[in-house]
């Protein structure tokens, strides 16, 4: 581990709507639930929490908003057992063990409701504009998904899958040691489709692993190979970040094994990678390509570029009312309280 921080997505903006890890980031943890309005100071809370948990040396991992980059939707901090979640929709989370291990926090508590009741007009028309953006982004992210999906499938069917996924196998044995542990997994994203384009947090790799093992997979079959690894590895008893694709999210693109320090990332038009020392894997050799699917391969990659741009702007446009949105409530809260109360619950965590 070369670093005390690492930053992931838990949801997705994908080609089927908004896909959520949320259930499995909590599942095992003591979970700190925060509800309220958009703005009401949900993401600063979490800000705050991490700030404090790094300040005291303890691993924290921050995870963003696939609808705002910048702003977090949760963190969790393994050595406390503890995660801090944002449950509002569209990932809505509700404790469950209330009181005995999970607990919700109400930024409502210090708004005035009174303020909100006089914009009502306002809050409903803008929240009927961002959910038009994001139905029209999630047609054109089901548009280019099909169009990926489609190509995946045939070029997976011109693979020598067998081959591949021996070399995967072969390459953990001979890299990983066995534990006596059972293997964990942790589901993640690192790319976001979000307003302010198509993000991937490389760092986070280069911070859990010291070995960096780049796939270059232009035809996307490299799935093949790390469902290998990460059978492999699991069944050895190891720690496993596995990083899905945020338009086709059942398909993993990237695996990082912090305990061994070793990622296996996928190089590809949208994510770029080149670390310095790295160790490329060059997947074409498992292929049995011709002229005409090569052809069709720049089409489809066309295709989905044009699809993803559109619903870019679409997500953009969300952002821009959502912000005015975000603004009534600003003006409604009262943020000395909120964070006197933080600092409460700051305290009784540490």
């Amino acid at each position: 581990m070369n670093g005390n921080c690492i930053r992931t997505f838990l949801g997705a903006n994908s080609s089927r709507g908004f896909f959520s890890l949320y259930p499995s980031f909590s599942e095992q943890n003591r979970t700190i639930i925060i509800k309220g309005g958009p703005g009401s100071g949900k993401s600063g809370i979490m800000k705050r929490i991490g700030a404090e948990a790094l300040r005291r040396g303890y691993f924290t991992e921050y995870c963003y908003c696939s609808s705002d980059a910048e702003s977090l939707d949760g963190i969790r901090i393994p050595e406390l057992g503890l995660c801090i979640v944002d449950g509002t929709p569209p990932h809505t989370a509700e404790p469950n063990f209330p009181g005995a291990k999970d607990e919700i926090f109400y930024t409502g508590q210090f708004w005035d409701g009174a303020k909100l009741t006089q914009s009502l007009s306002e809050i409903r028309d803008l929240s009927a504009r961002i959910k038009q953006c994001f139905a029209h982004a999630y047609r054109y992210l089901a548009s280019a998904g099909a169009v990926a999906e489609d190509l995946r499938t045939e070029w997976i069917a011109r693979t020598d899958r067998e081959k591949l996924r021996t070399f995967a196998c072969d390459f953990i044995k001979r890299h990983c040691k066995r534990n006596c542990e059972e293997g964990t997994i942790h589901p993640r994203f690192l790319s976001s489709i979000s307003p302010q384009g198509y993000i991937t947090n490389k760092d986070t790799v280069y911070t859990m692993a010291d070995r960096v093992y780049v796939l270059k997979d232009p035809c996307g079959i490299g799935s093949v190979f790390l469902e290998a690894v990460i059978e492999t590895a699991y069944g050895y008893g190891h720690e496993l970040y596995v990083c899905y694709d945020p338009l086709c999210p059942d398909v993993p693109v990237h695996v990082i094994l912090p305990n061994e320090g070793i990622a296996f990332v996928t190089d590809n038009h949208f994510a770029a990678f080149e670390p310095q020392n790295a160790y490329r894997i060059h997947l074409n050799r498992f292929l049995n390509a011709d002229n005409g699917m090569i052809a069709r391969r720049k089409t489809a990659e066309g295709l989905i570029r044009a699809c993803i741009r559109e619903a870019l702007q679409a997500l953009k446009q969300e952002k821009e009312f959502h912000d005015d949105l975000e603004e009534y409530y600003v003006e409604a809260m009262d943020f000395r309280r909120l964070n006197a109360q933080t600092a409460r619950l700051i305290k009784s965590i540490f």
